[in-house]
Parts: structure tokens; sequence; C-alpha cells
């Protein structure tokens, strides 16, 4: 899996989307939606409260992977 947020995401989702068409199906881009996070980590990286935000959202796509596990 790949993540993309920020002035990162396109060249992310390009990278991903590259190998997809060159075959290999077993990579994902998921977008880290900042939506509801509240930054208060060091320096604005993301909190605690963020990182369980995070995580839930995270689960729920991989959860809907078909991943053959």
């Amino acid at each position: 899996m790949a993540v993309g947020t920020g002035q990162y995401a396109d060249h992310v989702q390009q990278v991903v989307k590259a190998r997809n068409d060159a075959g290999d199906s077993g990579i994902r881009y998921w977008s880290l939606d900042s939506s509801g996070l509240d930054f208060l980590g060091c320096n604005y990286h993301y909190s605690v409260h963020d990182d369980r935000i995070i995580a839930d959202r995270l689960t729920s796509f991989i959860a809907g992977l078909t991943t053959g596990w």
C-alpha cells in the first residue's frame, strides 16, 4: 500500500498507477484524509487522537480489499 497526502499525494498516486499499469495488482493507493485531525503532535504532526482516526480509516480501507489472506 502507498499512502499519499498533501503536496506528495499526486506523485504517490502516479507511482501506484504506473505499477498497476505494468501489471502489479498488489499495490494500492490510499489517500490520507486529514479532515477531523487536530495535528496537536510535536511541530503540527499527528497526535494520538489523530493516530486513532487514521488507524480506523485505514482499517476500513484494508477490510474492503480483496487480499486473499
